[in-house]
Parts: C-alpha cells; structure tokens; sequence
C-alpha cells in the first residue's frame, strides 16, 4: 500500500462497515434512504452496542470518504493502515450481532 492508492483502501473499509450495518438494519426491520441515511446508519450501530469511542471512528471515516469521494481529498498510507485495522476488529463485531 501506498499513499497514491490510500483512498481505495478508506473507501473500501468505509463500505465494507456500511454494508454489515445496512444488513444489520434490514434484519431489524430498518432501511435508511435520502439524505443523511449515512449519519443515520452510523447512528444506528450505537444502539446495537457498539462503543462510542468506535461509532466516532466510523463517523470519522464516513467524513473522509466523502472528502475522497466529493472533493477530490487525499489520505495518506498511515491512515488506510489504521482503518483497515480498525474495520477488522469491527468486521468481528458487527458480524456476531444477532
């Protein structure tokens, strides 16, 4: 990995996180839609117990993806470093909710 690739690795973490959460949802009946679906899906994961201290982790990087995304920002190594780690602890944990 290298910082010229950074933001495929973010933005791949940032989906893989929102895709077990929408599953999550849908499972408990719920569907987000329109404008500020991902706050809300981000939201979402408290009540299904997730640590603040990870619900602000992804929040943060719902905020860089749309920066990549949207506005042409650019992450560095370091940071797709961590939020792979980060997303495979969260894989973990959202996939154990029943």
């Amino acid at each position: 990995m290298r910082d010229d690739n950074a933001n495929d690795f973010v933005k791949s973490c940032y989906d893989i996180i929102m895709e077990l959460t929408r599953s999550i949802m849908l499972k408990d009946g719920f569907n987000a839609s329109g404008r500020g679906a991902h706050e809300a899906e981000v939201s979402y994961l408290k009540l299904r117990g997730l640590k603040e201290v990870d619900i602000q982790f992804v929040n943060q990087l719902r905020y860089f993806r749309n920066g990549v995304i949207y506005y042409g920002e650019g992450l560095d190594r370091d940071y797709a470093l961590l939020a792979i780690e980060k997303t495979k602890k969260l894989y973990v944990f959202l996939s154990n909710i029943k």
